[in-house]
C-alpha cells in the first residue's frame, strides 16, 4: 500500500504562501482533460504504459530466456544501458536487496554499466569470469551510441576468448523491428528480447529492459507487475478529484510551479533502500517534463543523511522549492535503542531506530512549514515486489498528468536528441539531417576557449 499526506502542502499549515484545496478544485477541467488525453493515447496504442504490464507472453519470454542461461551455468549478468534502460533495474536491485539476499531461487549476480568511463569499465570487466558471464545490452532504439560502443568492446574481448561462440555470452533487449542491435541479433543468431514500441526508455521498468535483470536477480516479476496493475486500476477507477492522490500531487506541483514560482522539486527519500528509486524518479520527471522552457527541476536528496548537507539551503535559502518526502511504514528490521545510564539521552531509551528516522522526517516537515515552505509525503507500507510496482506506476502516472497540465508532451525527449547530434558530429559522423547542428558547431568552434 502507498499513501499520500498533503497536510504540509496546503495553506492551513503553510500560511499565505501556500495553496488551498479550493485552488486544486479549480483545475477540475484541466485534470479531466488530462485523464481523457491519456485514455485516448492508450486506446490508439500510442502508449503502452497501461497495458504492457498485462503482457503474459512478455513475462513468459523473459523467464524462458533466463532459464536458458541458468542452464548454461551463467552466474553473472552484466547489463549495459543508459538512463531508463538501466535505472529501473538498478532501482529494483537497491530497493529489494534484502529480498535478493534471502531468496533461495536461482539467481545471478547482476552488475551494471550506466556510463562510458573507460577506467571503470576496464576494472569491472577484468574481475569477471567470462565463462560464467552474460553481457546484456539494453537500448530501446537499438542504436544508443554509448551502448553500441561498449558492445563493440565486449564483442572483441569475447571473440578473442570464445571465437564464434561469443554469441552465447550476449543478449540484446531492444525494439522488436528496427535498430542496429535488432538487425545484428537477427543476422548473427544472438539472443534477443523485445521492448514494446509504445513504451519509452524512461518508462521501461515495465518491460524486459528491467524485468529480465530483475528476474535474473531472483525477484518475483509477476508480483511486481501485479503491483503496477493494482495501482493502475485504483487510480483509473477514481475521478481526478475523487480522493485521487496522484492527480492531487500533480496539481500541487503544477500550482506551486505556475503560481508560487517554486521551480525546484525535491525528491527526498528516507531510507537507504529507496536511494535508487529517487534517481529513477528524478530521470522520469526531468526527461519527461523539461521542455518548452517549462517544468520544475527535480533534485535528489537522502534523509536523514542530507539533513546535514542540504537542509540548510532548503530551510533558509530561496523560497523556490516544493519537497516530496518518500518513506516507509515498516523498514523490515529494527533496533531498540538502549541508552540506560546516560541521562542526557534518556529520551531515546526503548525507542526504535526507525522511530528516530521518521521523527527526523516529521521534524523537517514541521520546520519547513513553520517557514512557509511546502512539502508532501508518500509513505510505502513496506518494501516488496508488489509495493515497488505500485510506487513505480504512481510515478509513471503522476508525471504524464503533470505534463498535460503544463501542456507539454511527456513522452518525447527532443533536447536529448539535439545533444546526441552534436556528439555524433564531434565523433566524425555526417548526416544531412544534422545541417543546423553543423552550422552551429562551425560557429562555436571559431570562438577561442577561455581556459586557464
Amino acid at each position: 500500500m502507498v499513501e499520500f499526506n498533503f497536510k504540509f502542502a496546503l495553506s492551513p499549515a503553510i500560511g499565505d504562501g501556500g495553496i488551498s484545496y479550493d485552488d486544486i478544485k479549480l483545475l477540475k477541467g484541466k485534470l479531466t482533460d488530462a485523464k481523457k488525453n491519456l485514455a485516448t493515447l492508450r486506446k490508439d496504442g500510442a502508449i503502452g504504459l497501461y497495458d504492457v504490464p498485462e503482457d503474459k507472453q512478455m513475462v513468459k519470454d523473459i523467464k524462458n530466456m533466463a532459464e536458458k542461461f541458468f542452464s548454461n551455468n551463467i552466474k553473472t549478468l552484466f547489463v549495459f544501458g543508459m538512463g531508463g534502460s538501466s535505472l529501473g533495474a538498478i532501482f529494483l536491485q537497491n530497493a529489494l536487496k534484502q529480498t535478493i539476499d534471502k531468496t533461495v531461487n536461482k539467481k545471478m549476480k547482476v552488475l551494471f554499466s550506466e556510463n562510458i568511463d573507460p577506467a571503470y569499465l576496464s576494472n569491472s570487466i577484468e574481475k569477471l569470469n567470462l565463462d560464467e558471464t552474460l553481457f546484456c545490452f539494453v537500448s530501446k532504439s537499438g542504436s544508443t551510441i554509448e551502448v553500441v560502443s561498449q558492445f563493440f568492446i565486449i564483442k572483441e574481448k569475447l571473440e578473442n576468448k570464445f571465437k564464434d561462440a561469443y554469441k552465447e555470452h550476449m543478449i540484446f533487449i531492444t525494439d522488436k523491428k528496427s535498430g542496429f542491435l535488432r538487425n545484428f541479433a537477427d543476422e548473427n543468431n544472438i539472443s534477443v528480447l523485445d521492448i514494446a514500441a509504445n513504451v519509452g526508455g524512461r518508462y521501461s521498468i515495465i518491460t524486459a529492459g528491467s524485468l529480465f535483470p530483475a528476474y535474473c536477480m531472483g525477484l518475483d516479476i509477476d508480483e511486481f507487475l501485479n503491483g503496477v496493475i493494482s495501482a493502475r486500476n485504483d487510480i483509473l477507477a477514481k475521478e481526478p478529484l475523487d480522493a485521487n492522490p496522484v492527480y492531487t500531487a500533480a496539481s500541487i506541483i503544477y500550482l506551486y510551479y505556475t503560481q508560487k514560482k517554486r521551480n525546484m522539486f525535491l525528491i527526498d527519500t528516507y531510507g537507504d533502500y529507496l536511494n535508487e528509486f529517487g534517481r529513477w524518479f528524478r530521470q522520469l520527471f526531468a526527461e519527461s517534463l523539461g521542455k518548452d522552457l517549462k517544468s520544475p527541476t527535480p533534485v535528489k536528496a537522502t534523509g536523514a543523511t542530507d539533513q546535514h548537507s542540504q537542509l540548510q539551503l532548503y530551510m533558509d535559502g530561496p523560497q523556490d522549492k516544493l519537497s516530496c518526502f518518500i518513506c516507509l511504514k515498516d523498514y523490515g528490521f529494527d533496533y531498540n535503542i538502549n541508552s540506560k545510564g546516560f541521562e542526557k539521552y534518556a529520551y531515546l531509551n526503548g525507542k526504535k531506530l526507525s522511530e528516530l528516522l521518521l521523527n527526523e522526517l516529521s521534524g523537517v516537515e514541521l520546520a519547513l512549514a513553520m517557514k512557509g515552505r511546502p512539502s508532501f509525503r508518500i509513505t510505502v507500507d513496506k518494501i516488496n515486489e508488489f509495493t515497488m510496482g505500485e510506487l513505480s506506476f504512481i510515478c509513471m502516472e503522476m508525471v504524464p498528468v503533470l505534463g498535460n497540465l503544463l501542456e507539454i508532451n511527456p513522452f518525447d525527449q527532443p533536447g536529448v536528441e539535439k545533444g546526441k547530434k552534436f556528439a555524433y558530429l564531434l565523433m566524425g559522423r555526417t548526416d544531412s539531417s544534422f545541417a543546423s547542428e553543423m552550422e552551429e558547431l562551425k560557429r562555436l568552434q571559431k570562438i577561442e576557449d577561455v581556459a586557464f
